[in-house]
């Protein structure tokens, strides 16, 4: 409920009034409405122009202000007016209303908001004077506000969501504090780690993190963003206690079916397991034989060295013992949740071997080869061994060729570097490469989506008409409860609506809770009202029914 000042109150309660208003409007070129609504007042540096002797014909709402504009000497005139930027794109309108009794600094700012676009001027033939009907649009219906994507910075666990609500106003809507009536503490902290508005608009997220203490946002007459408070559980801001105050009461059609069924989905707070489908994790091969006596082969799940995994084990696919000889041993541990570890052995013997058998091969190069004897028959005398060419013997020395006798050579040491070559050959054939897989069962600690579901008591689930809210933000199950009540409350109560005619009374606002002569409770979603000069305007109140679970 808006503050008034004192006067203002004793002129209301009295009875006795004479409506006054004022139209007020500054150069979006030489201010801005965030140094407007800013001011204490109205902002007098630079000036406005008083709008009120040109305008007529007033139609209010909480969204939106239009008037018929009388401009007889051209000064609005769009291309060569004097005052033409007063009502051009984003000019800055501001409606203040009281009472001729009541000195102007006690009225009230019951709207502000800028001009979108270009206004239209006519001109009739009976009348040179040219005439508008000027629109101006509340803070509210800025299109900037709900369709740019922004993102925001990171903040850590136990931050206030009332500090980041801050910074996205400040951010990326332009306001001050000053054009805040949210409380800088929310009493709701982020529940997670780290926490970030990302790829949203402005107001979507403004409307995330005031859903999680069940405020919906919206800006105020004087252009301040504040928000209703939809949880009913609170005393009516107005009594009516008297019928002569309420001029009409109408329960309006509602021709569509009401929420009865309210899900909100939500990131608990607290980290659990989630476990993934057994596979391979890693892969590694190693080239090894007589020449390395230890390979350590570390392998991790993944290159960052972050995924964790268990129930590890390792699958050989081609094995150092796939040679001509086992040569050693293979074996996996896991060393932590993040990698495990190949240790590959080999026998000491294959060294041992493959060093003996080079020393054999180096020394059996010294080995002298074996001739075997000659065996020489030389016959007795008086034999005649072979005859010369004239007939007669042969006399002189014989000379007898070995080979012809059956004398051989044995190589002694090629035989036994044979033999120390084909071992050499033997332990470089087992050499060679091993590949190895190792399977597990990843997983990894999250923040798990739960729900929290607020029903019709026994509703049946073919009438169910489910409202799915989803939000990030809500860290508990305690929350997301009373947050899915309050809104079913809230949606029941939309599905019965009223409409309620008063005499105007500026303190009422959206989301106040007004109480009837008869008991019953309306809480306020809309107001509209048609101000006339000298007139007690007749305020339409748009509403619904308080329903309590």
């Amino acid at each position: 409920m808006r503050n008034i000042s004192a006067a203002m109150q004793q002129v209301i309660d009295g009875g006795l009034r004479r409506p006054a208003y004022k139209i007020f409007a500054w150069d979006p070129t030489a201010t801005t409405i965030s140094a407007v609504v800013s001011a204490m007042g109205i902002l007098d540096d630079p000036a406005p122009v008083d709008l009120t002797p040109y305008a007529s014909d007033l139609s209010w709402s909480d969204r939106q202000l239009s008037f018929t504009l009388a401009d007889p000497d051209s000064r609005f005139h769009p291309d060569f007016g004097q005052y033409k930027n007063y009502l051009r794109d984003a000019a800055i309108i501001r409606l203040l209303e009281g009472d001729e009794t009541v000195p102007e600094a006690d009225w009230t700012i019951t709207f502000s908001g800028q001009i979108h676009g270009q206004i239209g001027w006519s001109k009739s033939r009976q009348s040179a004077k040219m005439s508008s009907r000027v629109s101006v649009f509340g803070r509210g219906e800025t299109q900037a506000f709900k369709r740019r994507k922004v993102t925001s910075k990171e903040y850590s666990v136990g931050t206030d969501l009332g500090i980041a609500l801050s910074d996205m106003c400040e951010t990326f809507l332009g306001l001050t504090k000053r054009e805040m009536r949210i409380p800088f503490t929310l009493g709701r902290q982020f529940k997670h780690k780290t926490n970030q508005l990302s790829q949203v608009t402005p107001w979507d997220g403004i409307c995330s993190l005031l859903e999680v203490v069940c405020y919906q946002p919206y800006f105020d007459g004087e252009g301040k963003l504040s928000y209703i408070n939809k949880s009913l559980h609170r005393p009516p801001a107005r009594l009516y206690q008297n019928g002569d105050r309420i001029i009409e009461l109408n329960v309006p059609e509602r021709s569509q079916d009401a929420v009865n069924k309210v899900t909100v989905t939500f990131l608990d707070s607290q980290l659990e397991r989630v476990d993934g489908p057994y596979q391979k994790l890693g892969q590694a091969q190693v080239t090894t034989g007589f020449f390395s006596m230890h390979e350590t082969l570390p392998c991790w799940w993944s290159e960052d060295h972050r995924q964790r995994a268990d129930g590890t084990s390792m699958k050989v696919i081609k094995s150092v013992n796939s040679g001509l000889l086992p040569v050693g041993t293979e074996s996996y541990r896991q060393v932590d949740e993040f990698h495990g570890q190949i240790d590959v052995n080999i026998s000491v013997w294959v060294p041992i071997l493959a060093t003996v058998m080079l020393a054999e091969y180096l020394l059996a190069a010294k080995a002298p080869d074996r001739t075997s004897p000659a065996v020489v028959t030389v016959p007795g005398p008086g034999t005649v061994l072979s005859t010369a060419v004239g007939g007669g013997p042969v006399v002189g020395t014989i000379t007898v060729n070995p080979t012809t006798l059956g004398q051989w050579t044995v190589s002694v040491g090629r035989i036994l570097q044979a033999q120390a070559m084909l071992g050499i050959l033997v332990i470089m054939m087992s050499m060679g490469s091993a590949q190895y897989e190792i399977w597990g069962t990843p997983y990894d600690y999250a923040y798990l989506e739960k729900k929290s579901i607020a029903i019709e008591d026994g509703l049946d689930y073919w009438l169910e008409n489910n409202l799915d809210l989803k939000n990030d933000f809500i860290g508990t199950h305690d929350q997301a409860d009373i947050i899915a009540m309050t809104e079913l409350i809230w949606q029941k109560c939309q599905g019965a609506p009223r409409k309620i005619a008063v005499a105007d009374d500026p303190r009422l606002e959206i989301g106040d809770i007004i109480g009837l002569p008869d008991g019953r409770k309306v809480v306020l979603t809309g107001m509209s009202k048609t101000i006339k000069r000298g007139e007690v305007s007749t305020l339409v109140l748009d509403g619904s029914k308080v329903l309590t679970a």
